[in-house]
C-alpha cells in the first residue's frame, strides 16, 4: 500500500506535487492532486491514506531498503533532540504536522516505517516512536 501511494505521488506532474507540498493535513484532503493519487492507486478516501500521503510529500525516501533508516533512527541521525520527539508524542493529532517538520531534516527514510507510523497514528504509535528513539540513542 505504501509503495503504491509513493509511486503514484512520484508519477504526478510537478504542479500537482507542488500543490501537495503547500497543503497542510486538512487542506490535503480537498486537493485535486490527492484525488488523482486515489484514482491511480484505487485506495479509499480516508484519514489513513491522507496521513500517509501527507508524510510522503517532501521527505527523502531511500531507494534501497538496505540503506534505509527507521523513523526513530533517521530522527537521531538528523540531530533531532529528545525534547522535540517528546513534544511530537504529547501533541495529539497535531503531532503529525510536527513530525513532518522533523522528517524533512532526515535522509534515507524507510518507506514502510513512515507509512506504518502515518497509517496507525495514535497514542500507541506516538509512544512507540518515543520508545524507539530513546532505545536507539547511544550512551
Amino acid at each position: 500500500m505504501y509503495q503504491k501511494i509513493y509511486k503514484a505521488y512520484c508519477r504526478l506532474n510537478k504542479g500537482d506535487q507542488a500543490d501537495l507540498k503547500r497543503c497542510n493535513l486538512k487542506k490535503l484532503a480537498d486537493s485535486p492532486a490527492y484525488f488523482r493519487v486515489l484514482k491511480m492507486t484505487g485506495l479509499k478516501d480516508n484519514a489513513q491514506t491522507c496521513r500517509i500521503l501527507f508524510l510522503f510529500v517532501t521527505i527523502d525516501i531511500a531507494s534501497d531498503e538496505e540503506q534505509s533508516h527507521s523513523v526513530a533512527e533517521a530522527l537521531l541521525n538528523a540531530g533531532v533532540k529528545e525534547q522535540q520527539v517528546i513534544q511530537i508524542s504529547r501533541s495529539g493529532e497535531n503531532g503529525i504536522e510536527y513530525l513532518k517538520r522533523q522528517l524533512i531534516r532526515c535522509k534515507k527514510l524507510d518507506l514502510s516505517s513512515v507509512g506504518q507510523l502515518a497509517q496507525y497514528w495514535g497514542d500507541h504509535s506516538r509512544r512507540n516512536l518515543l520508545k524507539e528513539f530513546i532505545l536507539s540513542q547511544q550512551d
